[in-house]
């Protein structure tokens, strides 16, 4: 069966309802909050940008965290037994996870002009982009309450901290409005 005539039918088959699309990667210790949200020229390309080199840098985490799970169960298979089960679980949720990553990352980066790709890559893109808001907004409220809490110092980095936060998530919510994004997919 060649590539496209697969794309053509995972389509059909998520447009028609029969199989739900995996879900976006999740924030976490394999995928931590990007550093930084470049958005300039075309808020779309710049969010897909942004999309492609986090889940990259969290498919890089899952290959690394797989290697030392292996080590450690290699270790493990020679002395404590009782961990090699747990490591060896570990490993096979590592490989899961890899999975998915690689295809959403895939999706992410797809550029076919066929309808029910970009509707699926837009779909991956706002769950990407409204988990980064929810983080943001989550951290500038922490740093809110650092800053009522503290005095000093503390309560001025804490006052950065929460701008800085609080005009990415800005940011990033204008960006998803964008006539670039909500245009596109439909």
């Amino acid at each position: 069966m060649s590539v496209n005539l697969r794309r053509a039918l995972a389509a059909a088959l998520i447009a028609a309802g029969l199989a739900a699309p995996a879900q976006a990667a999740k924030l976490g210790p394999y995928f931590p909050l990007p550093n930084g949200f470049n958005l300039t020229g075309i808020a779309r390309d710049s969010l897909l940008n942004i999309q492609a080199s986090w889940l990259k840098n969290g498919l890089d985490n899952l290959e690394k965290a797989k290697k030392e799970t292996e080590a450690a169960l290699e270790k493990a298979k020679s002395g404590a037994q009782d961990q090699a089960a747990a490591l060896e679980e570990k490993t096979k949720d590592l490989d899961k996870k890899i999975e998915e990553t690689k295809a959403e990352l895939a999706v992410a980066t797809d550029s076919s002009p066929d309808h029910a790709v970009q509707k699926e890559r837009k779909d991956k893109l706002m769950l990407n982009i409204n988990q980064w808001i929810n983080e943001l907004e989550r951290l500038a409220t922490q740093q809110m309450k650092i800053a009522i809490m503290s005095d000093g110092g503390v309560a001025m980095t804490a006052e950065k901290l929460n701008h800085q936060y609080s005009t990415s998530a800005d940011e990033l919510q204008r960006a998803k409005r964008d006539a670039s994004v909500e245009n596109w997919g439909k």
